[in-house]
């Protein structure tokens, strides 16, 4: 993997060498220019602080088309509330992704970041947007108003990286907050996120950024070049944009804070029954320098034999004994803490997986973009365009999912556990086990005799995931205006995505179990795979008779036992490199015409405004896994090949715009707007209908209040209808079991009797339940209703000053999720009866018993569907506040200045089937913070400019892993906590980020910038690491230095 160590003093020669450049291009350059990065013919000096400065208006009329609407209205009217952010805020900081910049919007939530983009298969390096925190696959992003191809596949197949979009070309991002499905189309049910692109760059511009965090790490560079040109008098233009970004991965192990693993760990247990889940003392405890008790780099053995301490509840603890480099053993030091019988240890000689390379907090990624956009205008009435993109993107991470390992139950097979006779393990080390075993069970075991391996297999390395990812884009059509106020639109869109995902490292598990399981050759002497002689031990793990015996030929055998001692001939045995490709492909035609009731009536606030449309879409998806991959051979998931029938989708729309009254005591305006939308879709969601209404009244100039409501679809894709089926294994209870069945509704009785189980029946688990995951093809769509209401003060006697408040309300009803195996079998039974969709996904045996071997009344293995369905429902409420100043002093100075704020009332799910009223919070939990904000201030004095930006993230709450929600601190809806002592602390402290940035326009043509992101070096709270689900919130980079320069010419 391609790296460069950079260190804190690179820091002076980066700036210098940044300088040096910007002085050599100032010298050949001697035209004006504005230092911001939008064209100059539309970007004024000074930043531009609100939604309404925003938007560039170039309709003579003083009209303008917005998002949420394909109406032209008054410049300061808007139908729905907008957050526009322009170009320079974009680039007036030290990320080189776009995604990053937006997901600290209070509006958007961290879910994909290029922090946390490691979490899954093939997400590696994207950003999907995330509005409102309702999920990727609910925000529609769209591109001067279309739609873009998704670069996903696994994920959802819906949503596009953003960062391949052109940042030099982006005039402003327009962002709207609830379902404009009627106007846009599916997956609008949070709301959408639109990039529109400048129609009018004249000249050329060269930018460059270097940046260095301050543990000299984590670099980053982008190179961009944009050359536009306007020419037959201004009728036409053509731009050309090329870009070029690197980021550089950066690990745990260069940053204090977190070559330490620092966390919370359960320290006591609350008996059954106790109120509130609580006792009185807390069940976690924040700890420092946290050593596993449970997996070590050089191979931990632990036993049981009572003779290593207890836990505060008396438990006994376990024995640890790690691994030397040599291959001996020795007792794993430090304190013990935690409860019995594992623990964990701090401090000591035990591993915390933070040296090196093992804690990757973001990915390498390499962006190339070139995009092409042209237009002429031949007549008023026609206008064709063109837009042309192409963009190819490189990501190598380790999707923190460090080595492969071994714990003597993880791959399924007893040869993953060594035997004593292996001949790799030394003599001290073999007696120090047999007499450890022998005290834990009595008796002293045979030299055959296996024992527990538990190892990290960081002697073959990480698996690395490197995805290759390409998109191709053509837009092509046709625009114009007639009758002075009509207007058209019609253009086709073709857009094309492949993937290729190495996987760099895999284990073949067979090869692993085979070279693992050593002995000495009866016949040689020399250490071989003990099945080249051992018929017995020549396994298959997967049944296929000619790989296995390839495998036995070619067998090297493995040394685990201790560090550094696996040969480069075994490592490349076991290990191989498996290739997955995918594509997708997008064909979308629509064309919409405008007007209005000018040229026959007018209502007494003006006009009548109104559009009709149409769009068809199909879109296309595959996904092929390496053949080793999908037979089951290596230590990722069987991912079975995603070749799913064409999405296909025919629409119509219409939209509306009644001004009732204008310019009237009181009535400054008044405006009642509507839309509507009807699609039809392939396949099970059949035709479904989206629709919308608002009304906006202004009693003066100064003030505008306004209400929407709009009912919004999202049609299921093509993962949620189409992912193959899996095999997969869950733990479960039976709800009908005679210990279960008391536990549920007052009907699961009686429906168990109905269903044919005897009164008596009592079947518990040993094992996990076989089951079937998958995709479900008979899926409706999703339906949302969201109201928002706020209003606009831009008062006369504050010149530049816009204050907007709006509340937003979003229901999306019919959530398709998948319910887990133990909810799909209580909501069966808990219901009133055995007629509802859950009882259909399984199937019990009979009196006679199963197929499989099951016992009478089984639920038959591999019979529960764990499918995709629609049940679920989300709820988000809240407020947004946007206030923001801009003046320009007699002095000439210009300062502008802009506040963002969020205050999340609700957010939770519904998700159990079998109670669809059970809330389950998010808001406050890890990731879903209730109050948030932003603070920009740019000041601009002559050739000098200065910036501040502030972000703040509220207070949330404290987790262990996975575990932590609102409900063990809290009550709700009537409910009491349920683990109201589940740590010693509720709440991560707020957090603040202070960034700044200062520029100087060296001459008219030329300006250079300096800047510091996180100039506190705040770092993610409690051990945190910034890379989960709910941490990326917070910044992981620390401190960060850049510099940059921009020339135009």
């Amino acid at each position: 993997m391609l790296r460069t160590e950079l260190r804190p003093d690179s820091v002076c020669r980066l700036f210098v060498a940044v300088s040096l450049v910007a002085l050599g291009a100032a010298s050949a350059s001697a035209q004006s220019i504005d230092p911001t990065p939008t064209a100059p013919a539309t970007q004024p000096a000074a930043p531009v602080p609100n939604a309404t400065e925003n938007i560039a208006v170039e309709d003579p009329a003083d009209t303008i088309v917005v998002t949420g609407s394909r109406i032209a209205r008054p410049n300061t009217d808007t139908p729905v509330p907008i957050v526009a952010i322009n170009a320079q805020q974009l680039t007036e900081t030290g990320k080189v992704s776009i995604g990053d910049v937006l997901n600290d919007l209070p509006s958007l939530r961290s879910t994909y970041s290029q922090a946390n983009s490691t979490r899954f298969l093939g997400t590696a390096g994207l950003n999907l947007l995330d509005l409102r925190g309702l999920g990727t696959q609910r925000t529609l992003v769209l591109l001067d108003g279309r739609r873009h191809v998704a670069s996903d596949i696994l994920n959802n197949a819906v949503s596009p990286d953003i960062n391949i979009f052109p940042t030099d070309l982006i005039e402003r991002v327009e962002i709207i907050t609830g379902g404009s499905s009627a106007v846009y189309g599916s997956d609008a049910i949070a709301g959408v996120v639109n990039f529109i692109l400048k129609r009018n760059f004249e000249g050329v511009e060269l930018r460059g950024l270097g940046g260095i965090s301050g543990y000299g790490d984590a670099g980053t560079y982008r190179i961009s070049g944009t050359a536009g040109t306007n020419f037959a008098d201004g009728r036409g233009n053509v731009a050309v944009n090329l870009e070029y970004t690197r980021q550089q991965d950066y690990f745990g192990s260069e940053r204090p804070n977190l070559r330490q693993n620092d966390g919370f760990l359960t320290v006591d247990t609350d008996p059954a029954g106790t109120p509130n889940g609580s006792d009185g003392n807390p069940d976690r405890t924040f700890f420092q320098d946290i050593r596993s008790a449970t997996l070590g780099n050089t191979g931990l053995v632990r036993f049981n034999t009572g003779t290593c301490g207890t836990d505060p509840e008396g438990t006994p603890y376990n024995c640890v004994f790690r691994f030397n480099p040599d291959g001996t053993l020795a007792p794993q030091t430090g304190q013990r803490v935690g409860i019995g019988p594992n623990g964990s240890f701090i401090g000591g000689n035990g591993d915390n997986f933070r040296n090196g390379d093992e804690l990757q907090l973001a990915p390498t990624l390499d962006r190339f973009n070139a995009t092409v956009i042209g237009r002429f205008e031949v007549s008023e009435a026609f206008e064709p365009f063109v837009e042309a993109k192409y963009s190819r993107t490189r990501s190598v991470g380790t999707g923190n999912s460090g080595p492969a390992f071994i714990t003597g139950t993880a791959l399924g097979d007893s040869r993953e556990r060594p035997r004593l006779d292996n001949p790799y393990l030394g003599a001290q080390a073999r007696d120090l086990i047999t007499q450890q075993l022998t005290l834990q069970n009595g008796t002293a075991p045979a030299p055959t005799a296996r024992f527990s391996l538990r190892q990290n297999l960081l002697g073959l390395g990480a698996r690395t995931e490197e995805a290759t990812r390409e998109t191709w884009r053509g837009v092509i059509g046709a625009r114009g205006t007639f009758n002075d106020d009509w207007r058209y639109e019609a253009s086709i869109n073709y857009g094309e995505f492949k993937e290729r995902t190495k996987i760099l490292g895999n284990l073949n598990i067979q090869r692993f179990l085979l070279a693992a399981d050593a002995a000495r050759d009866p016949a040689s002497g020399n250490i071989v795979c003990r099945s080249r002689f051992d018929p017995d031990a020549a396994i298959p793990y997967v049944d296929n008779d000619a790989i296995l015996a390839n495998d036995i030929a070619a067998c090297v055998p493995i040394n685990l036992f201790g560090g550094g001692n696996i040969s480069p001939e075994a490592r490349n045995y076991v290990l191989t490199d498996t290739t997955a490709v995918g594509k997708i492909s997008q064909f979308v035609a629509s064309a919409f015409l405008a007007g209005d009731s000018s040229d026959w009536f007018e209502l007494p606030g003006g006009p009548v405004g109104f559009v009709i449309g149409g769009e068809h879409r199909r879109e296309t998806a595959r996904y092929q896994q390496d053949e080793l991959v999908e037979q089951g051979y290596t230590f990722y998931n069987i991912i079975p090949t995603f070749s799913p029938p064409s999405f296909q989708v025919t629409e119509g729309y219409a939209e509306i715009r009644l001004p009732i009254l204008a310019d009237r005591p009181f009535f400054h305006n008044l405006t009642v707007t509507g839309a509507g939308r009807i699609a039809r879709y392939k396949g099970s969601t059949g035709t479904v209908y989206a629709y919308n209404g608002g009304i906006e009244w202004a009693p003066v100039r100064d003030l505008r209040f306004r209400a929407n409501y709009a009912r919004a679809v999202r049609a299921p894709n093509l993962v949620e209808l189409f992912t193959p089926p899996g095999q997969n294994f869950a733990t479960v209870v039976d709800p009908c079991s005679a210990g279960q069945i008391g536990t549920g509704t007052a009907t699961r009785e009686a429906n168990c009797r109905a269903a044919g189980v005897p009164q008596g029946f009592n079947f518990i688990y040993s094992s996990s339940l076989e089951i079937v995951s998958g995709g479900n093809p008979d899926l409706k769509a999703e339906t949302s209703d969201s109201w928002t209401i706020g209003g606009v003060l831009q008062p006369r006697f504050a010149p530049g000053f816009t204050l907007t408040v709006d509340y937003y309300d979003v229901t999306v009803n019919k959530v398709i999720t998948s319910p887990s195996a133990q909810n799909i079998l209580n909501a069966c039974y808990d219901g009133p009866d055995l007629t509802n969709q859950f009882c259909s996904l399984f199937q019990r045996s009979g009196a006679g018993g199963g197929p499989n071997g099951e016992e009478p009344f089984q639920i038959v293995e591999g019979s529960l569907q764990q499918i995709q369905l629609n049940y679920a429902k989300l709820k988000v409420r809240g407020i947004d506040v946007e206030a923001a100043y801009r003046h320009e002093f007699q002095s000439g100075v210009q300062l502008g200045t802009r506040v963002l704020y969020t205050r999340a009332i609700q957010n939770d799910q519904f998700l159990d089937p079998a109670n669809p009223n059970f809330a389950d919070q998010l808001l406050l939990e890890l990731g879903d913070p209730r109050d948030s904000f932003n603070w920009n201030v740019d000041l601009k004095a002559g050739p000098f400019s200065l910036a501040y930006q502030m972000r703040y993230i509220g207070k949330m709450i404290v987790t262990q892993g996975t575990l932590g929600t609102y409900e063990d601190f809290f009550g709700k809806q009537g409910r009491p906590p349920q683990n109201a002592d589940f740590a010693d602390r509720t709440f991560y402290s707020p957090v603040t980020y202070h960034n700044v940035r200062a520029g100087v326009d060296v001459n008219d043509k030329f300006n250079f910038y300096i800047g510091v992101d996180n100039i506190g070096n705040r770092k993610p709270p409690l051990g945190l690491t910034g890379i989960g689900g709910g941490s990326a919130i917070y910044d992981n980079r620390g401190r960060f230095f850049y510099a940059g320069a921009v020339a135009k010419f």
